[in-house]
């Protein structure tokens, strides 16, 4: 059994991947962190390296952007959804302050929780946000 942990961050927003960056690393000292701007590169990232090897993983993931929104990415870890709930806490990290976006994310038994941008180092209560219940 590995100690190790990731976070990835799928947000095609630059300054948000900064501040969440800057958030994660005054929290967690030894944390592996993978940022996709590109939906697409995320997802197959998240695919080709979860066959290989399962690591605790917190995912921060947007709801809009180009090309794969969160919700296409969300239903492409469904079809993982073994792996997924073996390895992930998924938490949509979103500019929408939309209520039928909450709603959705409040619906989906693989997301752990529902985020406001930008991410702050203030919001990681461990017992909350811990990589993997």
């Amino acid at each position: 059994m590995t100690n190790k942990q990731r976070i990835i961050i799928i947000d095609d927003d630059d300054g948000n991947n900064v501040l969440s960056t800057i958030a994660i690393l005054r929290v967690y000292e030894n944390i592996e962190l993978k940022i996709f701007t590109n939906s697409k590169e995320g997802i197959e990232y998240i695919e080709e390296e979860y066959e290989k090897m399962q690591l605790p993983t917190m995912l921060f993931l947007d709801i809009n952007m180009p090309g794969l929104s969160g919700w296409d990415i969300l239903g492409r870890l469904k079809k993982m959804k073994e792996i997924i709930e073996a390895s992930f806490n998924i938490y949509i990290l979103s500019s929408s302050v939309d209520r039928a976006d909450k709603e959705r994310a409040d619906s989906e038994k693989l997301i752990k929780g529902y985020l406001i941008k930008p991410l702050r180092n203030n919001i990681f209560n461990l017992n909350k946000l811990s990589p993997v219940n």
